[in-house]
C-alpha cells in the first residue's frame, strides 16, 4: 500500500500539469484568434490581449517543465502552439540585439511619436521648470517629423505656450493641431504634428466625437510622397483612482477579491472601451486604404500588439518594433511592464528602418517611441 500511494501522487500531478498545459494551448488560441475579431462582433474577447504575452510564457514554461519529466513528448504540446502562433510572439516579444543605428544623416529621417500628457498642464500649480525640461526633450530628439498625442493649447490661440518655441528650437517649418477634448473651459487637448517637411493637402478626418486622425503628405527628398496619418484612439477610460487601485492590486493581490464590484467596473469599461475603438478603427482603415500613396501610420493607439485594433491598422505595413524593438518595448510606465500601446507603422517599399528606441523619461505617463529611416530613391533618381 505504502508503495502505491507515490505512484498514484505522480500520477494525478502528471494529469493535473497535463490539464493545465492544454488550458494554456486554449489561452494561447483565444488571444490568436482575439487579434482579428473586431470587439464589434465577439464581446469579451478581446480581453485575452491583455494577457497574450503571459499566455505565450505560459506555454514556454510548459515546453521546458515537460523536459524534466518522464514525459518529454509532451513538450510538444506547447512547442506546436508557440510555433502556430509564431506571428504574435514576434509582434510582442523584440528579437532584434543586433545593429540599432539611430546617427541622423542627410539621408535618413527621424520620426517620433509621444504622448504627452498635456505638457505638464496636469501639474497644480504650473511648473515651467518641468515645461521647459519637456521642450528641451523634444529638441534634444532632434525628430524631423513629431506626433504628439495630449498636446495642450488655450483655446484662443494653438500657438501658444509651446508651439513656437517647438519649431524655433527644432526647425520646423509646418505645425498641425486639432483638438479631441477640454480640460477646463481654456484649454484644448489634442494632437499636434510638428514636420520639417511640408504637410501637403492636411485633413482632419473624424473618427468618433472626441477622436481624429490627422493626415498629411510629405515629399521625400529624392522618394517618393508619402501620406502621414496621425492618431490618438479612445482610451480605457480609468480614473487616477482606479489606476492607483490597480498598482495597489499588484502589491496586495488578496485585495482583488474583496473588491469585486469594482474589478466588474474594468471589465466593463474595457469592453466598451474595446468596442468603441473598434469602431474608429474600421473608419480610420478604411481611409489610409484609400490612399493613392504610400502611408506612414503613427501615434497613441491604446491597444496592443495582438489586438484587433493593432491588426487592422497595421495592415500589410511593417512595425517599427518588429524590425528593431527589444523584449517588451512598453510604452505606458504605469500597471503593467507589457503595454506597448504607441506604434509606429511604415511602409518598406520608401522607407529602410535603420534604428528605433523607446526611451524612458519621468516627463510624460508615456515614453516616445523614436524611428530613424534611409529614404529609398524613388526609381528613376
Amino acid at each position: 500500500m505504502k508503495d502505491k500511494q507515490p505512484g498514484l501522487f505522480r500520477r494525478l500531478l502528471s494529469y493535473t500539469l497535463l490539464l493545465l498545459n492544454i488550458g494554456s494551448i486554449g489561452w494561447l488560441a483565444l488571444c490568436v484568434l482575439a487579434a482579428t475579431s473586431s470587439p464589434l462582433q465577439v464581446k469579451h474577447l478581446a480581453l485575452f490581449t491583455l494577457t497574450t504575452p503571459f499566455a505565450i510564457l505560459a506555454n514556454a514554461v510548459f515546453v521546458f517543465l515537460w523536459l524534466f519529466t518522464s514525459k518529454k513528448i509532451r513538450s510538444l504540446l506547447s512547442l506546436v502552439a508557440l510555433a502556430a502562433a509564431y506571428k504574435t510572439i514576434i509582434i510582442i516579444f523584440g528579437f532584434n540585439f543586433g545593429d540599432n543605428d539611430m546617427g541622423k544623416t542627410p539621408e535618413r529621417i527621424r520620426i517620433m511619436t509621444w504622448n504627452v500628457h498635456g505638457m505638464g498642464i496636469f501639474k497644480v500649480p504650473r511648473d515651467k521648470a518641468f515645461e521647459k525640461e519637456i521642450l528641451n526633450y523634444l529638441e534634444l530628439k532632434d525628430a524631423d517629423i513629431m506626433c504628439l498625442p495630449e498636446y495642450s493649447v488655450p483655446k484662443t490661440d494653438s500657438m501658444k505656450p509651446y508651439a513656437r518655441k517647438i519649431m524655433d528650437n527644432g526647425k520646423y517649418t509646418d505645425y498641425r493641431f486639432h483638438y479631441d477634448n477640454t480640460l477646463g473651459t481654456t484649454i484644448y487637448l489634442g494632437t499636434a504634428a510638428f514636420s520639417r517637411y511640408t504637410l501637403h493637402n492636411y485633413v482632419a478626418h473624424q473618427l468618433a466625437e472626441y477622436t481624429f486622425l490627422l493626415q498629411g503628405d510629405v515629399a521625400l527628398p529624392q522618394g517618393d510622397t508619402m501620406r502621414m496619418f496621425f492618431v490618438h484612439l479612445s482610451t480605457f477610460g480609468l480614473s487616477d483612482d482606479e489606476k492607483a487601485y490597480i498598482e495597489y492590486v499588484k502589491k496586495n493581490s488578496s485585495a482583488l477579491a474583496n473588491s469585486l464590484g469594482l474589478t466588474r467596473t474594468f471589465v466593463w469599461k474595457f469592453n466598451y472601451a474595446f468596442a468603441k475603438r473598434a469602431e474608429e478603427t474600421d473608419k480610420a482603415a478604411a481611409i489610409i486604404a484609400s490612399s493613392p500613396y504610400p502611408v506612414f501610420v503613427c501615434g497613441d493607439f491604446n491597444d496592443l500588439p495582438g489586438s484587433y485594433t493593432y491588426t487592422k491598422l497595421r495592415g500589410n505595413l511593417n512595425d517599427a518594433f518588429e524590425d528593431k524593438g527589444r523584449i517588451f518595448g512598453r510604452t505606458y510606465s504605469q500597471i503593467l511592464p507589457t503595454l506597448r500601446i504607441d506604434h509606429i507603422f511604415y511602409d518598406p517599399t520608401v522607407l529602410k528602418i535603420t534604428g528605433m528606441e523607446c526611451p524612458h523619461t519621468e516627463l510624460s505617463d508615456h515614453r516616445p517611441v523614436i524611428a530613424n529611416f534611409e529614404i529609398i530613391p524613388k526609381a528613376g533618381n
